[in-house]
């Protein structure tokens, strides 16, 4: 039996990037295509948390790099602005995040980033259950 190669995909976040009004995640792809030759798949629109006295939270893309763009788009990463889900995790910032985008984006990166000791276990986000 042959097994099918699991495409590796990379889950990033674009702080403080709101799509233009009317425009969908179509928009993300498109751009991140046209501007770059990067293939990503859009995944979310979120608003993360009001703290440390900020007046509302940001708005936050969030996608996922494909693996035929995985290189390309580390070269852009930091001149755009976006970060690794990882990242988000190691900065102990997923806490700006509701628990239905953590569970879905953050947990299963949480755990091995304090698998790998990373993190520590107070840092883990706090769920209501």
């Amino acid at each position: 039996m042959k097994l099918m190669k699991q495409e590796e995909i990379v889950c990033c976040v674009w702080p403080g990037v709101a799509l233009p009004l009317g425009k969908n995640g179509n928009h993300l792809v498109d751009y991140f295509e046209q501007n770059y030759g990067i293939h990503v798949e859009y995944l979310e629109q979120v608003k993360t948390f009001s703290v440390r006295g900020m007046k509302g939270g940001r708005v936050d893309q969030i996608f996922n790099v494909k693996e035929d763009s995985v290189a390309d788009f580390a070269t852009i990463k930091t001149g755009i602005g976006a970060l690794y889900a990882k990242e988000i995790v190691q900065r102990k910032e997923h806490y700006k995040y509701n628990e239905r985008v953590y569970l879905r984006y953050f947990k299963q990166i949480e755990n091995e980033v304090v698998k790998e000791g990373d993190l520590s276990k107070e840092d883990v986000y706090q769920t209501r259950f």
